[in-house]
């Protein structure tokens, strides 16, 4: 009786000690934490932000890799969405690019939570406890409930009754089509043959227009301007449609009179065309020197050549020998003066009286006057001058000063006294 009474008062005081300790609040005996559970105690702690829970409870498993790694601590609302609270086995690293689904262990089995990379990506990183993984990083997959419904829903209200038939109605399309039904088939098969022979430049297509839209996406304001600008210029065609019509129809007439023409005159145009063919063949046996001829053509009497040795920028090179000896002088820039021919009469200047008689033309000087032919000039220069008993010509008459022969000597003018 006294064993009896001592277990019923520890039990009573247990109970006590369990309401003060969860502060006078029971959530049933899977809201306490359970012997065993893994990662309960000094395991790491995070936050995960879930929209549906499911029927997801406290004490159930976490996974990584389908390996239990911790368990869920608890479990509140904020706002419209959960906030799990997940305990981690010591040493477990989870990846930074984490992401939580909310899934079922087994067809009837219990809730888990699943904290696994993206699908085909790998882990990267570490998460660091008591990081929060957000909601839009978590997901809750069909529970069996949700998967039965939705197939009762398709079964019932999706029309697969109907399905059989459709099986019948296509059996009866297909009976006695046989050939023609063969002859779709190969025609499909030839047609995707051909399409993925030119599978590349479907490709190359695609990517060329993705950068011509690229292009008209950079030039959209040019692109907008001009379709504002282009309706008025359509106008102003509209306006001047006859104009146009009119002028195409005198482009119609003149090319049909323009083949006429060439049609007329094709005979002569071949001729002519065959005999220009000598000249032009020559033109080509030319060759290059034909270039040649055309530069110094232009350039005369200065070759190309000459151009660019003389001239160089903004001087030009000289080569000259200047002789300033007397007897080239007498030949040279003194012939016909006084210098080069010893006693040479001065030609009278425009003004003088015996200009009136001076005169180049042979045939208004006297021929009748006899002179002595002059003696050569020593230095083989000009021809020395008349002697002084040279027969002047007839007073008043013209004086010859035109150039001088072997036979012919020039008359002496009639100077003023003085002149010189």
């Amino acid at each position: 009786m006294t064993t009896r009474q001592q277990a019923s008062r520890l039990v009573a005081l247990g109970t006590c000690v369990s309401l003060s300790l969860t502060g006078c609040a029971f959530h049933g005996l899977n809201s306490l934490p359970l012997p065993g559970a893994v990662g309960r105690g000094s395991g790491a702690v995070y936050h995960i932000e879930i929209a549906n829970v499911a029927t997801l409870e406290a004490n159930s498993p976490v996974m990584i890799n389908d390996v239990v790694v911790g368990s869920v601590s608890a479990m509140t609302v904020k706002g419209w969405h959960a906030d799990v609270d997940v305990a981690i086995e010591p040493g477990v690293i989870v990846p930074s690019n984490v992401v939580a689904s909310v899934g079922q262990t087994s067809l009837l089995g219990s809730m888990h939570v699943a904290l696994d990379p993206p699908l085909g990506e790998p882990p990267r990183g570490q998460l660091q406890p008591g990081s929060t993984i957000a909601l839009n990083r978590s997901s809750t997959y069909p529970s069996t409930e949700r998967t039965l419904s939705s197939i009762s829903a398709v079964v019932n209200d999706g029309a697969l009754g109907q399905i059989g038939d459709i099986i019948h109605n296509f059996n009866i399309a297909l009976s006695g089509n046989e050939p023609a039904i063969r002859e779709l088939l190969t025609r499909v098969n030839d047609f995707v043959g051909v399409l993925d022979a030119q599978r590349e430049r479907m490709v190359a297509s695609v990517e060329a227009l993705n950068r011509l839209t690229s292009v008209f996406a950079g030039q959209r304001e040019v692109l907008d301007r001009a379709l504002k600008r282009i309706p008025p210029a359509l106008d102003v065609l509209i306006k001047e449609r006859p104009r146009i019509v009119a002028a195409l129809e005198k482009l119609g007439t003149f090319s049909a009179t323009t083949t006429r023409l060439v049609n007329d005159t094709q005979v002569d145009l071949v001729r002519n065309l065959q005999n220009l063919k000598p000249t032009l063949k020559a033109l080509a046996d030319v060759g290059p020197d034909l270039d040649l001829a055309l530069a110094t053509t232009t350039a005369f009497p200065y070759s190309q050549g000459f151009i660019d040795r003389a001239i160089k920028g903004d001087y030009a090179n000289l080569f000259a020998i200047m002789d300033f000896t007397v007897p080239r002088l007498k030949r040279g820039l003194f012939l016909g003066t006084r210098w080069g021919q010893e006693g040479a009469l001065a030609v009278p200047a425009p003004g003088d009286p015996a200009y009136l008689n001076y005169t180049y033309d042979p045939f208004g000087a006297p021929l009748a006057a006899e002179t002595t032919p002059p003696a050569a000039a020593p230095d083989g220069g000009a021809p020395s001058a008349p002697p002084a008993s040279a027969t002047p010509a007839q007073p008043g008459g013209p004086v010859f000063a035109g150039p001088y022969s072997a036979n012919d000597q020039p008359a002496v003018p009639q100077l003023p006294d003085g002149a010189h």
